[in-house]
C-alpha cells in the first residue's frame, strides 16, 4: 500500500503530483481473531478475505485514489492531502466492500472539512460528511499503545514498489509494528510524535504506499479493531522501506467531535 495522492504531484513535478493509493450492516467492524489478537496477514500484504464495515474507498470520476475510515453513520476521517484540492461534487465513496469498484454502500459527499491550518506534513487530517447516512458499523477511535505493538494496515494502494500503479481490485491487509517516532524521522519532513505515529516492518520492508493515503491504521481491541491513525506519508518515494507516518486520529479527537458531535 503506498503513499498518498500528493506524491504523484512530486513525481510529475519532481517526477509530478501523487500520493493519493464488511457486509454493509454488519455488527462486527472488521476482522479480528475473536481474542483481541491480530493474525499476520500492501506492499507485502495479502488480500483481505472479509470486508471491514468501516473501510472507505475515496474515488473521483476515474478511480480509487485514497482511503478513509467511517467513524459515525455520516462521517469519514481521511488525510487532508487527499481532499484539499477536491470539491464534494467530484467525489464518491464506497463503504464496507472488499472491492473498490463494487459492493458495499456508495455515497456522495455533502461537505469536506479540513483541519484548520493543516498541511500534508502536519495535522494531515480531514473529515468528509456523507450525503446520506449508512448503516455500516463504524470504527471507534482508540488510544495509542506502546511502541512494538502489532498494528494492521488496510487499503487499495500499490502492491509493489515503484513510481506508478493501479489500485488492486481486492482490499489488501498487512500487519505492521508501531515504531519509535525517530524511525520515521527525516530532515525534509520531520515527524511530530505528539500528533503522528510511525509504523514499520524492518525485516520485510512491507508497508503502505500510494493509494493508501488517508486509510486506517488499526490496533487490536477486545474482539474488534480500534482506529489509531490515518496514513499521511512515507519518506521513501518508491515505498521500499516499509515505513509509514500516520496522523494520530486520537490526538485530534477534540477537533473531530467539534465537527461530528460526540462519538462513542
Amino acid at each position: 500500500m503506498r503513499r498518498l495522492q500528493s506524491i504523484m504531484a512530486v513525481l510529475g513535478v519532481a517526477l509530478a503530483l501523487a500520493l493519493t493509493g464488511a457486509p454493509s450492516a454488519q455488527a462486527d467492524p472488521g476482522q479480528s481473531n475473536g481474542d483481541g489478537t491480530v493474525s499476520p496477514a500492501i506492499i507485502g500484504g495479502v488480500e483481505a478475505t472479509r470486508a471491514y464495515s468501516f473501510m472507505v474507498s475515496i474515488q473521483d470520476a476515474e478511480t480509487h485514489f485514497c482511503g478513509g475510515s467511517l467513524i459515525s453513520s455520516s462521517w469519514v476521517v481521511t488525510a487532508l492531502h487527499c481532499v484539499v484540492n477536491h470539491t464534494p461534487e467530484e467525489l464518491k465513496l464506497r463503504i464496507g466492500s472488499l472491492r473498490w469498484q463494487s459492493g458495499g454502500q456508495e455515497r456522495g459527499v455533502e461537505q469536506i472539512v479540513l483541519y484548520p491550518g493543516g498541511t500534508p506534513e502536519a495535522h494531515d487530517l480531514a473529515l468528509i460528511e456523507l450525503d446520506q447516512p449508512v448503516f455500516n458499523a463504524p470504527i471507534r477511535i482508540g488510544t495509542r499503545p506502546a511502541d512494538g505493538t502489532t498494528t494492521r494496515l488496510i487499503g487499495w494502494g500499490c502492491t509493489s514498489p515503484g513510481a506508478f500503479c493501479s489500485p488492486p481490485d481486492v482490499l489488501q491487509q498487512l500487519n505492521s509494528t508501531l515504531r519509535p517516532a525517530t524511525d520515521c524521522d527525516s530532515a525534509s519532513t520531520p515527524i511530530d510524535p505528539a500528533i503522528e505515529v510511525c509504523t514499520g516492518n524492518p525485516a520485510t520492508q512491507a508497508g503502505p504506499c500510494r493509494g493508501d493515503s488517508g486509510g486506517p491504521l488499526l490496533v487490536p481491541g477486545i474482539n474488534t479493531w480500534r482506529l489509531l491513525g490515518a496514513f499521511s506519508r512515507m519518506n521513501d518515494l518508491f515505498c521500499q522501506d516499509g515505513k509509514g507516518v500516520y496522523t494520530d486520529v486520537a490526538a485530534h479527537r477534540t477537533w473531530i467531535e467539534s465537527v461530528t458531535g460526540p462519538l462513542p
